[in-house]
């Protein structure tokens, strides 16, 4: 534990380690909906050497507590040498900052590491009044950005009131788009088919179809079946997806087996085989009535698989379990013509430099209006039937 920030009417301490903060207090403020930002999974990416200094991460976690001592709010924060794992929250912004303002790394980032899914991010205990602890918790990142000689406080995939009181506190508003779908009522996949224009609902058909020929089969893991001794074959996907698409692991093999162990209750996990191969597999998170589908892995032989084992079988298995939103996370323009949502995602911004402040703004704004018309032309290529469709006059 470092020395802390000094905040007006609460106790402010700030960790090198989620190691080094007690379970049982930091997810009092975490909750029961939030499984990216729980304890055990923090601690499964810094003890991975996901999240830690010798991958550019330097833990730098705030707690708050009220003058009796008790923990009352908590921020996931970390001094960031890069800004892996974020996709394009700060686009354009380093290379600007480093001509007006001086060097932009490190900056100190609120989020959950190498996870681009939308969650709390500034955690306030059950019963505390945010409205006064969301300030004191900004005002210690302020002061630790400032310690650290960090450029700025970035804060993102954060909730919509988080972000409000951002604003309020000196942060600058930026938005992304998130993968959304959000259950209006149906009761089973043929209502989520009835629901689509006839030529999606074809096409959808025709791709289900066709990976339905190849005779695979199917197992599902959930809760207490799902073991560390799944983390490997899950990995030797994951990883085959990655090197297909020529692209940098997010995650290792180390840390699927520590949430496998520590946190099976939020997880659900099928394998795709042929015959005895194992060829495709699909990993999600779960909370309540949202399913957050966010790793898929796949030897990369059967065309639609993804579509079908990543898409189709996760909105089936939702219906079927009464969820009522599966989180298909930040990327992917093929999700909207399958039926899926497009959403804001909220990032606050705040620099240390003054001067830099109307640079900042500038590109914020263009990139929440470049977000604005993504929603737009994603939302006109949504697969559902009009008003005028279900007329019959269109």
């Amino acid at each position: 534990m470092s020395a802390a920030p000094q905040t007006s009417g609460w106790i402010v301490s700030v960790h090198s380690a989620i190691a080094d903060i007690p379970a049982k207090e930091w997810d009092l403020c975490v909750g029961r909906d939030n499984p990216y930002a729980r304890h055990d999974h923090l601690l499964a990416l810094e003890e991975s050497g996901i999240a830690w200094p010798e991958n550019g991460f330097h833990p730098r976690h705030i707690i708050l507590r009220n003058e009796n001592g008790e923990i009352a709010a908590a921020a996931p924060a970390y001094l960031k040498d890069h800004s892996e794992g974020e996709l394009g929250v700060d686009l354009g912004l380093a290379m600007a900052h480093n001509r007006a303002a001086g060097p932009y790394y490190p900056k100190l980032q609120v989020e959950i590491p190498m996870t681009p899914i939308a969650g709390p991010r500034l955690l306030v205990r059950d019963g505390a009044d945010r409205t006064n602890v969301w300030p004191a918790l900004l005002s210690a990142l302020r002061q630790q950005a400032e310690k650290d000689g960090a450029s700025s406080v970035q804060i993102a995939y954060m909730t919509a009131p988080e972000w409000e009181i951002s604003e309020a506190a000196g942060f600058m508003k930026s938005e992304g788009n998130s993968y959304i779908w959000r259950n209006p009522g149906l009761k089973s996949f043929g209502d989520f088919l009835a629901a689509m224009q006839s030529r999606y609902r074809t096409k959808t058909r025709r791709e289900r179809k066709k990976v339905a020929a190849e005779g695979l089969t199917y197992i599902h893991y959930e809760g207490k079946d799902i073991t560390a001794e799944l983390a490997g074959p899950f990995f030797e996907m994951y990883a085959a997806t990655y090197a297909h698409n020529k692209t940098e692991l997010w995650h290792n093999r180390a840390y699927f087996e520590r949430i496998f162990s520590a946190m099976p209750e939020a997880l659900e996990l099928t394998f795709g085989y042929k015959k005895d191969c194992l060829v495709a597999a699909q990993l999600s998170f779960v909370d309540g009535e949202v399913v957050y589908a966010q790793h898929w892995g796949h030897s990369g032989d059967i065309r639609f698989l993804h579509f079908e084992l990543g898409i189709y079988q996760s909105i089936e298995r939702a219906i079927a379990g009464q969820k009522a939103v599966v989180d298909f996370g930040a990327t992917g323009q093929h999700k909207a013509e399958r039926g899926i949502g497009i959403e804001p995602s909220y990032h606050s911004l705040w620099f240390r430099s003054g001067e830099f402040r109307a640079v900042a703004e500038f590109g914020l704004n263009r990139k929440r209006a470049a977000a604005e018309i993504e929603r737009q032309q994603e939302e006109a290529r949504l697969p559902y039937k009009s008003v005028s469709d279900e007329d019959g006059r269109a």
